[in-house]
């Protein structure tokens, strides 16, 4: 049996092992922010189901291949982005066409994330449409940095980045920009976003 207060990555070790319900305490555990992560490079909502249920169903039959994970989280974010990149390309046809027409779009609702306790709904709403307007990649670094409070080297992970160094120039870069599109709300919003992380 697998105890509610184990460690995810512990159920991920009792997975390997053969607990079948160690996997359905790791789907009732990600369901939800893997949807809205896929929700953010695609509006149609099917394939994001989709991509989910391949992910896990791969993740049973590839079960005696896998190896511990350091973070589980950033495992099935990873394989979730590699699998809906994948479709959205053959559906598409053009690689290009899918950053152009699919690219990664921040979106925020009632409940977003961590950043939920730390600013307003209007806050967050002009903190998403000025983030949507940085290249693809400085958003996703955003979203997965301040909106799911993840570690650099999880980010550099879930993305397929070289490392942890990486992540933090980038993520620096897009909040240069930030810092010039939110200059009439910066007293609101940008001194939240890096105490934020100050306080890491």
């Amino acid at each position: 049996m697998i105890a509610k207060t184990q460690d995810l990555e512990e159920v991920w070790s009792a997975f390997l092992d053969g607990d079948d319900e160690a996997l359905g305490c790791i789907y009732a555990e990600n369901i939800d922010r893997l949807y809205n992560y896929g929700r953010q490079f695609t509006r149609n909502k099917s394939l994001v189901k989709d991509a989910i249920q391949d992910v896990f169903c791969q993740l049973i039959d590839d079960r005696k291949k896998l190896g511990i994970a350091h973070s589980v989280k950033a495992y099935l974010m990873a394989c979730l982005r590699r699998r809906l990149l994948g479709a959205l390309k053959e559906e598409r046809r053009d690689a290009d066409a899918v950053l152009d027409e699919e690219a990664f779009f921040i979106s925020v609702d009632a409940t977003s994330y961590f950043i939920d306790s730390n600013l307003s709904m209007d806050q967050k709403k002009i903190l998403e449409r000025y983030c949507n307007e940085l290249p693809v990649r400085q958003r996703e670094i955003i979203m997965m940095r301040f909106f799911e409070n993840m570690p650099y080297e999880e980010i550099a992970e879930v993305m397929g980045l070289a490392n942890a160094k990486t992540v933090r120039t980038m993520m620096y870069r897009g909040l240069n920009k930030l810092s010039d599109s939110l200059t009439p709300y910066k007293s609101q919003l940008l001194q939240v976003l890096i105490m934020m992380e100050l306080m890491r």
